[in-house]
């Protein structure tokens, strides 16, 4: 009983502090700081690692010096490997203990590390190391198995949080991506088609006679033909395509698609609003598209977005739904 009572004096003093504000690395560095003050351990470590197993990083630890953890960051470590693929537990005189290769910052006579998982996702690795050749009681293992599941929370919490930050602004009434989002794809996609060799077109959409909807039939009315021609634009788009909205324009990022192929998506578009009118009583909306393709019409955002606009332009003195291409 006596472990039993460990873990629950652990559990508790970590659930008592969820209430304050702690992020989730001071809340796993106590978790640490707790295994060590309870049992007789070298060192207490969780890690961050990545789904590829490439790249690692020290989420959580106590025992290790600074200077070990900034050369681990320079070298790829077993013992970390074997743990992603399940759980490792050495004991006594095995000859892994005696492996260099296959520890820490210390000689140890009882190590035990295992994946920290959660749904399928590998998250990281907690591990701990002692001097006692009897620490890995079957008792002690089921214990240390709870405390990496805390672990295992606490990683989970953290990445949870950078994805929440990274979840784009959404535009409420289209469903698009606002504005300040497709600036973010558009350095984004640029950098890995100059990286990569690729093209990137773009379509700037003018939603004509927005306005004038506006003020004879109001916002409502309004409302609902843009979030209708918004979704008759993103039906013809693929899955990695990007479509924002500003007022009355759309901006739409097309990766690896070079303007001939941009061309005929947006005359797809203007070919379905011819067909089927979107607007209200004598009211209807109209497209006016321009189409420009990195790097041929411009090799930065500074020159590719004026192209691509002027063509807007154009297409608004043709009247209609209408598709200009620069230097068609």
């Amino acid at each position: 009983m006596k472990g039993d009572n460990t873990r629950i004096r652990i559990e508790n003093e970590l659930f008592s502090r969820i209430e304050k504000k702690y992020s989730e690395e001071e809340q796993a560095n106590h978790l640490m700081s707790l295994l060590m003050d309870y049992y007789p351990l070298l060192s207490a470590v969780t890690i961050a690692v990545d789904p590829e197993g490439e790249k690692f990083s020290v989420f959580a630890h106590r025992g290790l010096s600074g200077n070990f953890i900034k050369e681990m960051y320079k070298k790829a470590l077993p013992i970390v490997q074997a743990a992603r693929k399940g759980p490792v537990a050495v004991s006594g005189n095995e000859e892994r203990a005696k492996d260099p290769s296959f520890r820490l910052e210390h000689a140890y006579r009882s190590l035990y590390a295992v994946p920290c998982r959660l749904q399928q996702e590998m998250l990281g690795v907690f591990l701990v190391d002692s001097d006692d050749p009897g620490l890995l009681t079957p008792e002690t293992k089921e214990s240390l198995f709870a405390y990496s599941r805390l672990a295992t929370i606490f990683l989970a919490l953290r990445s949870l949080r950078g994805k929440i930050s990274r979840i784009p602004d959404v535009d409420a009434v289209t469903g698009l991506y606002t504005f300040k989002y497709f600036h973010e794809v558009l350095h984004r996609e640029l950098s890995r088609g100059k990286k990569f060799r690729h093209p990137v077109s773009l379509l700037f959409l003018k939603i004509r006679n927005l306005r004038e909807m506006n003020e004879v039939y109001g916002h409502v009315a309004a409302d609902a033909a843009l979030a209708e021609t918004a979704g008759r634009i993103k039906g013809k788009l693929r899955e990695v395509d990007y479509a924002a909205r500003s007022g009355g324009m759309i901006y739409v990022v097309l990766p690896q698609m070079g303007k001939a192929e941009a061309a005929k998506v947006a005359g797809q578009i203007a070919e379905e609003m011819n067909a089927s009118p979107i607007g209200k009583g004598d009211i209807r909306l109209m497209l006016a598209v321009g189409v420009a393709e990195y790097p041929k019409d411009g090799d930065t955002e500074r020159v590719l977005i004026p192209h691509t606009e002027a063509m807007v332009h154009e297409s608004v003195r043709k009247g209609g739904n209408a598709v200009t291409v620069y230097r068609d």
